[in-house]
């Protein structure tokens, strides 16, 4: 268990990330990163840089959903250890299956969280599509859309995802053994909250 205080650090991060665009936008910065060509310190500015809007604001979906609940159950430097961790390792494809792509983007990252929260709350109530469903069955349907968009011809690195998304699984494990359990939580690792939704459920939708 940690007595660290919720510190909003995901929400603080998606800023970050929104400054970064910004700086993309207005002062043409070039953060992305091709492995071929560029500067080896655009290998990690790649991470905070997105290609447009709905990239940033989908990242930023990601990171400030999971991120926040991992953050909540762990700490602050735990959630920032995972989401480097996983877009770090993410980036790497940009060796084997980009090398002469330009990468850019958070996702590997916001993969990772999503993973490493699904092993290590599988219960937790999360979004998979805008729709309300546990960690494990979130895990699931992300992996399958990386594993078919693999086959697919579009702009999205699938492989980094799930890259990412191994990275998170492996910090969701090893999570596990480590006594993170909050002091709000029974002995089935419900919070308050998520005990009174899994007791809706079962009156109202298992009957």
């Amino acid at each position: 268990m940690t007595d660290e205080r919720f510190g909003f650090t995901a929400l603080k991060l998606c800023g970050v990330l929104s400054v970064a665009y910004g700086l993309q936008v207005f002062a043409g910065f070039e953060p992305a990163f091709n492995a071929s060509e560029s500067e080896w310190w655009k290998f990690f500015t790649s991470i905070l840089g997105h290609s447009d809007l709905q990239h940033l604001l989908n990242n930023m979906f990601f990171i400030g959903l999971f991120g926040s609940l991992l953050e909540r159950y762990t700490s602050s430097k735990t959630f920032l250890k995972v989401f480097f961790g996983s877009a770090i390792l993410a980036n790497f494809s940009a060796f084997i299956f980009f090398p002469e792509s330009y990468i850019i983007g958070a996702s590997g990252g916001g993969m990772g969280l999503m993973a490493a929260l699904a092993v290590y709350r599988p219960r937790n109530v999360g979004l998979a599509l805008g729709v309300p469903v546990p960690m494990w069955a979130a895990f699931l349907i992300y992996v399958v859309i990386d594993l078919v968009g693999l086959s697919a011809t579009n702009n999205v690195a699938n492989e980094a995802h799930l890259l990412g998304i191994l990275a998170g699984s492996v910090a969701g494990l090893w999570l596990r053994e480590e006594p993170y359990r909050k002091e709000d939580d029974d002995e089935d690792g419900f919070n308050d909250w998520e005990r009174k939704i899994r007791e809706w459920e079962e009156k109202w939708m298992m009957s």
